[in-house]
C-alpha cells in the first residue's frame, strides 16, 4: 500500500475523506481502496511545502513536482487519530 500505511493505522472506522469537487469517501476499508489504487498508479513526486499544526488539525499544502497539480489537505485530529481528511486539488496554476 506505500506510504500510506503509517497514516491509515491512525484512522477510525468511520473516516471521512472529503475530496472538494469530487467525492467524499466513507470508511476505512473505502479509503484503503483508495490509496491502493493510487499506490497501482505509481508514486508521486509530492513535495510538501508548509505544514501547520494546530489543537486539532493538521493542514499540509504542497505540489506534485512532476505534474502541475498542488494540494491542501486538512487533517482532523480526535484523540490522537485522524478522523477526517478534506483536500483540495488543483491543477493549471502554472
Amino acid at each position: 500500500m506505500g506510504k500510506s500505511e503509517s497514516a491509515l493505522r491512525l484512522m477510525p472506522d468511520d473516516i471521512a475523506w472529503n475530496i472538494v469537487g469530487d467525492r467524499t469517501i466513507d470508511g476505512i476499508t473505502d479509503v484503503k481502496a483508495m490509496c491502493e489504487d493510487a499506490a497501482a498508479q505509481g508514486t508521486p513526486n509530492f513535495q510538501n511545502v508548509r505544514v501547520i499544526r494546530a489543537k486539532s488539525h493538521v493542514i499540509v499544502e504542497g505540489a506534485d513536482l512532476d505534474s502541475d497539480m498542488h494540494y491542501c489537505d486538512i487533517y482532523a485530529i480526535d484523540q490522537s487519530e485522524i478522523v477526517e481528511i478534506t483536500s483540495y486539488c488543483l491543477t493549471g496554476l502554472e
